[in-house]
């Protein structure tokens, strides 16, 4: 009898593994009769585990992600340390989840450990699984080069494997990494060695990816004949393959191919062909795209009616597919409402049934503990009164010591106070006679009858000048900042850009120091913070090191952001060190090192007490650590909190000029403000090139060459503004220096003026025709020169303050724009919504949305997605259409409403229910 119930049990088992299941079938039910069963030894522990991970898997496939997880928890509940292959086989099937859902930097992480197994395991099928994997999420990520090493390392495994399948994908993801880094000989080497394993394999879904990837690659390197041939060579892979889809793709890309070169008939026949099987196949947004280009193509063939009678369609379809997808929605909502409502009332007859066992055990002790807690409370009755005893009399002890400490507070508070008082009143004392002293040297400083000796002493005295004021400034914010007066003025801009200006406007400093200053960004990311008191800690840092390092020595300046969290800017050196007596008080106000071993470097102790303040009015932290004869390092760490998205194009920009725009040095190394901008000047006689220097030396730092090879190699080296040339010169003459200016994308905008003593009216007009801007004729007037470089440069400025703005034609890019956003808007509340749905529904394959995305945007399709439903979910708070932020965090497609709220308050700067109840 007993062997009889086994089998049915056992039959029952195998008819669960092996019959799909519906994910809203799986419930608690199932978890609880094969637990039961398992307890009871009705079936072995290897056969519970196969029952738990085949629905798991089924769960997975019915993109029911938070019941697969339930059972794959019991399922690692009943694991043990030697299930080695089982625990590999969770954390893949977690990653894959993870994946789905966009979130792609847990994903690597379990894909990881699950690699580390499948590893140790030798098992090599697996393990070339995971590392195809890993390529694709790097690849997703951008981070092109660790994308490419998985995919080699799966590549070798392949090729062991015999599995051309497999190989022949990596190499196709590989030449496409290539591609979006603009590197197309060598993408196209990798996409001709994946075609040849696809033939090989007769691989038809493969060759016709790598088609369709080259043919838009051409396209977009302008070779349009190739891409039209790669184009018809992926229409005729579709059409063996029998592939509708496919086939409606290769149909798509011809015909918008066909719409870029103005063949508007071929683009017609194209894009007909794509509507056709878009009908047939009933792909809305294929047939949206195809309509929308032949829309166009009516219009400009004169076909007026067609391209009205075409777009009516188009509007029809987009409003039928809004209310299908809204009923879809609502009967979807309504299917989880009664799902979750059955769950409750079992768990709520669960619950009675338990509190039922409860009570009676509860009625046996009842007696036991009552008497057990009278006793109790005598004990701690006599106890708490010994202890109040004491307690009473050691608060009397320490409120009289209280009051000690108190009083010697209070005289420490007062003591500083008069200290910084007495600064900030000497500090402002000081302003007058500064002034009186920077006028009147500058009014001589601008008379021409000055030996040089004596202007060379004067500017001198100026730079000292501005070094002693800004010191004075220094003092005086310290100041405000401890009576709390100074406020942050945040914007939004790119840290590492900024990093990079401050470094550029250090380099001549330290080659005169005889200093190698180095930098590494190893990260992009756009903050909101005080740039200009960011800008102030990072000089004082830099300056600093450059102090405190003798010549030879190297200062290196980092920027790093370690999974993605905090922001961190290390400023190191290998110079003297600091003393360990002296570590804990760098950051005092006024404090300098008073060992007998130390040179006198001079100093106020007030540029790092004036950082760590800026560091904290950011929330973040500036630290130390030094060995003595081995050099310091300074971290200054920024919050992740103060990350943003990225600003309009040309918007809080930093360049070197900013940071220049005064950086002096002074006699004692310190650095300062106000570098005036390059220019390059071409003369091979060094008489005429001093007597130009000196004419325009007010006003630019003039960078001179003698010959037009030199001139390039400066162009490449430092970041010149005007350049005047020569046409006479050796190696290479004026006009060939202005072909190769003028015809480079980075230089072109650059002012130029030629200088010549040649009267050649048909060289005047090809030097017009290049496009030069000016040119004086030698001998030239010096006040002439003058003005005619001081108004080519005011109108360049101009130009380059009117550079953001651009014209507001309506283009195809910012139709297609529209489309993401109202595909994401109309699958708000869908919680499954995911990147892959949105490539779909645009009819692209997920590599193009996100190099689409983030050559628009700068967003990857993940934070697309994001950055419209926190919008959406913004104005709704605010026009008060929900009352919880569980009920907003659900109608905006978030699953969890603890990681919408996160999501936005760091978007927005305050909680969802801050916002709801305002």
């Amino acid at each position: 009898m007993f062997k009889n119930v086994l089998l049915v049990l056992y039959t029952m088992l195998l008819w669960i593994l092996t019959c799909p299941v519906d994910a809203a079938q799986v419930d608690s039910t199932f978890i609880k009769s094969v637990d039961e069963a398992y307890q009871k030894g009705e079936i072995s522990r290897d056969s519970a585990l196969e029952a738990y991970y085949s629905q798991a898997l089924t769960a997975f496939d019915n993109y029911d992600f938070g019941i697969s997880r339930w059972l794959l928890d019991y399922y690692e509940s009943l694991l043990a340390e030697n299930d080695s292959i089982e625990q590999a086989n969770s954390k893949l099937l977690y990653a894959q989840m993870l994946m789905e859902e966009g979130e792609r930097a847990d994903a690597i992480e379990y894909l990881s450990e699950s690699l580390s197994i499948y590893k140790s395991l030798k098992d090599s099928s697996k393990y070339m699984l995971v590392l195809l994997k890993l390529g694709h999420n790097y690849n997703y990520i951008g981070d092109h080069i660790g994308a490419r090493e998985y995919y080699n390392d799966c590549i070798e495994i392949a090729h062991e494997l015999n599995n051309l399948v497999v190989e022949g994908s990596c190499l196709y993801n590989i030449g496409g990494t290539y591609a979006d880094d603009e590197n197309y000989e060598k993408g196209f080497d990798f996409y001709n060695r994946a075609i040849a394993l696809a033939n090989e394999s007769l691989d038809k879904e493969l060759l016709h990816k790598i088609y369709h990837a080259m043919s838009l690659d051409y396209k977009n390197q302008g070779n349009y004949e190739l891409a039209e041939d790669f184009g018809r060579r992926s229409l005729s892979v579709s059409r063996e393959m029998k592939s509708k889809r496919a086939i409606g793709f290769s149909y798509q890309g011809l015909g918008m191919l066909f719409f870029d070169l103005g063949n508007l008939d071929s683009s017609e026949y194209y894009m007909d062909q794509t509507l056709s099987i878009a009908n047939e196949i009933s792909n809305h947004q294929l047939g949206f795209n195809a309509k929308e280009i032949l829309e166009q193509i009516y219009y400009k063939t004169g076909n007026y009616k067609r391209a009205y009678d075409t777009y009516k369609q188009m509007m029809k379809q987009e409003d039928s597919l809004y209310t299908l997808q809204n009923t879809q929605l609502l009967a979807s909502i309504k299917e989880k409402y009664q799902n979750e409502k059955q769950e409750r009332e079992l768990a709520e007859k669960n619950l009675q049934l338990q509190e039922a066992d409860s009570n009676l055990i509860r009625q046996r002790n009842t007696q036991l503990i009552l008497v057990f807690v009278v006793v109790l409370l005598i004990l701690i009755t006599i106890l708490i009164y010994r202890g109040y005893t004491l307690r009473q009399r050691a608060n009397d002890i320490l409120q009289s010591k209280n009051a000690e400490i108190q009083e010697h507070l209070k005289e420490i508070e007062h003591v500083n106070a008069n200290k910084s008082r007495w600064f900030v009143n000497v500090a402002h004392e000081l302003r007058t006679p500064l002034t009186l002293i920077k006028g009147p040297i500058q009014r001589i400083l601008r008379n021409s009858k000055l030996s040089t000796n004596v202007h060379a002493d004067l500017q001198l005295v100026e730079r000292n000048t501005k070094s002693l004021s800004n010191l004075v400034n220094e003092i005086l914010d310290l100041s405000k900042m401890e009576e709390g007066e100074v406020s942050v003025k945040e914007s939004v801009f790119e840290l590492g850009d900024m990093i990079m200006t401050v470094v550029a406007a250090f380099e001549s400093r330290a080659d005169q120091l005889g200093i190698q200053l180095k930098s590494q960004i190893n990260t992009e990311a756009h903050i909101l913070a005080d740039k200009d008191k960011l800008n102030k800690v990072l000089i004082n840092l830099i300056s600093n090191a450059l102090k405190f390092t003798s010549s030879g020595g190297t200062v290196e300046v980092i920027f790093a952001r370690p999974k993605n969290r905090t922001f961190r800017i290390i400023v190191k050196d290998n110079g003297r060190g600091i003393p360990p007596a002296d570590i804990n008080r760098v950051f005092d106000r006024f404090f300098q090192s008073s060992r007998d071993s130390q040179e006198v470097t001079g100093g106020t102790g007030i540029g790092l007490a004036l950082s760590k303040e800026i560091a904290e009015m950011h929330g973040g932290q500036l630290s130390v650590t030094s060995t003595p004869g081995m050099g310091s390092s300074f971290t200054l760490v920024l919050p992740e909190e103060i990350e943003a998205s990225r600003p309009p194009f040309g918007a809080n920009k930093t360049t070197v000029e900013e940071v220049e725009s005064g950086l002096v040095v002074s006699s004692d190394g310190i650095i300062n403000v106000d570098r005036k901008p390059k220019l390059l000047l071409l003369e091979d006689n060094e008489d005429m090139a001093s007597y130009i220097a000196s004419l325009l030396s007010d006003h630019f730092e003039v960078k001179a060459a003698k010959s037009g090879i030199m001139g390039l190699e400066m162009l490449g080296s430092y970041d010149i503004k005007f350049i005047i040339s020569d046409i006479m010169m050796p190696e290479m003459d004026g006009v060939t220096f202005l072909k190769k200016v003028k015809s480079d994308p980075l230089w072109r905008h650059l002012p130029f003026i030629h200088l010549t003593a040649l009267s050649d009216e048909n060289l005047k007009k090809e030097l017009l025709q290049i496009g030069i801007d000016d040119f004086l004729m030698k001998p030239f007037d010096q006040e002439e020169l003058i003005i005619r470089v001081h108004n080519l440069y005011n109108n360049y400025i101009q130009r380059i303050s009117l550079d953001g703005e651009s014209k507001q034609e309506v283009s195809h890019d910012e139709k297609m724009m529209n489309i993401l956003k109202k595909e994401v808007l109309t699958h708000l509340e869908d919680t499954n919504f995911n990147v892959l749905r949105l490539a779909d529904g645009a009819a692209m394959s997920e590599r193009q949305l996100y190099r689409y995305l983030k050559a628009a945007t700068g967003l990857t399709p993940l934070q697309f997605i994001q950055e419209i439903k926190l919008t959406k979910a913004n104005d709704l708070a605010r026009k008060k259409v929900y009352s919880s932020t569980s009920e907003l965090s659900s109608a905006v497609g978030f699953k969890q409403p603890a990681y919408f709220a996160t999501l936005f308050e760091k978007r927005f700067g305050k909680k969802p229910a801050v916002i709801l109840k305002a």
